[in-house]
């Protein structure tokens, strides 16, 4: 990649298809992480099952769903309403005989995954992400129900259920000071436990999360915490996936083009349509899911209107879309000038760059640096070694 790079497609040249629609069925949540952005998550609202339909049937009579929408049940704990809530909705989406696949994922906890719960996501093909940061030493010490325990054990429950039901999932791992100070007690619980993939989100600043406690950690301390990730991922001969590895190395063999992406190929998160992220009660917003539940001292807050009851032209025209657009717009062309990794992120998390720095037009996050910028340098030294190349010390990240 170049940072010789110096723009990116607007607002208007990107198709105007949603590919990710995410669906809060209830703010409420069964257990307390210390590092949630949500802050209702007390809240046991929820979405009746004939408005998330009714969602996706507006988004078609707008003309903006394409050959595919991926819809992903997330934000609060989506298991804490039964599988029969469910059942209703894919039954009623698979009726309509919409002239495009829809694909579903849940993120959970995996608190509440039973024998009931893989019945349902065997018969509806849903891909399945657990939230499971590590050893019970680590994950407890953020991830505690509202009695302040820990639930680890819960989870673990959940996961062996999975396991032994073989339903095919994913683990989502938040990298803490914890996770930081002890990077091998992680690979080691990964591979034993015989998770096949999994991805690492840094501990972030975002929404109600004020803090964060790998704040201003040294990048040496993230860097061999990748590199610990990276040498169990290769000691597993291929049972073992890093979502932030595989990344990285789809990047060097050529999944991105050398300067700016087109609009399929670019970050979703900084297109205007392409993810939607819509509440219990029908209030929308764009760009990062995260913006969901937060405020801020420029907007107010981040939502742009309400699905169920304003007709979504007006909402995309809205003057507070056109003004976060263009803002998350201008951050794009920054990091396209002044990055070297830009044809792999795209533009970085417009929510990361809002929450860190105070602005959308702003550039390098603690995100980019962990999770993009590192993954990929150490990916291209190890196959530098592999081909028995020497490795500049500070050699500018190239792709093909």
């Amino acid at each position: 990649m170049s940072a010789g790079v110096t723009s990116c497609p607007n607002q208007e040249s990107g198709s105007k298809t949603v590919k990710l629609l995410v669906l809060q069925p209830t703010p409420f949540c069964n257990i307390d992480c210390d590092y949630c952005y949500l802050a209702n998550r007390l809240s046991t609202k929820k979405m009746l099952p004939a408005q998330a339909v009714e969602m996706v049937d507006r988004l078609v009579s707008a003309e903006l769903v394409g050959s595919d929408l991926s819809m992903v049940w997330h934000a609060g704990e989506p298991l804490t309403l039964p599988a029969s809530y469910y059942r209703e909705i894919f039954a009623a989406l698979s009726a309509r005989r919409y002239p495009f696949t829809i694909r579903h994922s849940f993120q959970t906890n995996g608190m509440l995954i039973n024998d009931e719960w893989c019945d349902f996501f065997h018969k509806w093909s849903v891909n399945v992400g657990v939230s499971v940061d590590g050893p019970a030493s680590i994950h407890d010490a953020h991830r505690k129900d509202r009695a302040g325990k820990g639930t680890h054990a819960k989870v673990m429950e959940g996961i062996r259920t999975l396991q032994r039901r073989s339903v095919p999932f994913h683990a989502i791992a938040v990298v803490t000071a914890e996770s930081l100070l002890h990077p091998e007690a992680v690979i080691d619980f990964f591979l034993d436990t015989g998770i096949e993939r999994v991805g690492f989100n840094i501990e972030e600043l975002e929404g109600a999360n004020k803090s964060s406690s790998v704040a201003g950690d040294k990048v040496s301390n993230v860097r061999r915490f990748f590199e610990v990730m990276a040498g169990g991922e290769e000691r597993s001969q291929g049972k073992l996936t890093i979502r932030e590895f595989e990344n990285a190395r789809g990047a060097i063999k050529g999944s991105h083009v050398q300067d700016c992406p087109s609009p399929d190929l670019r970050n979703e998160q900084t297109m205007p349509y392409a993810i939607l992220t819509v509440a219990w009660d029908g209030s929308m917003t764009a760009f990062s899911p995260e913006l969901i539940d937060a405020s801020s001292k420029d907007y107010g807050d981040f939502i742009l209107g309400n699905i169920l009851r304003d007709p979504i032209s007006d909402i995309f025209d809205s003057p507070k879309f056109k003004q976060i657009a263009n803002s998350i717009e201008e951050g794009c062309k920054r990091c396209a000038q002044t990055c070297q990794y830009f044809s792999v992120c795209g533009g970085g998390a417009p929510s990361n760059k809002y929450f860190e720095n105070g602005s959308f037009e702003s550039t390098e996050t603690m995100y980019c640096r962990s999770v993009i910028q590192i993954p990929i340098d150490i990916m291209l030294t190890q196959a530098e070694m592999q081909l028995g190349l020497s490795v500049p010390e500070d050699r500018p990240v190239q792709t093909a």
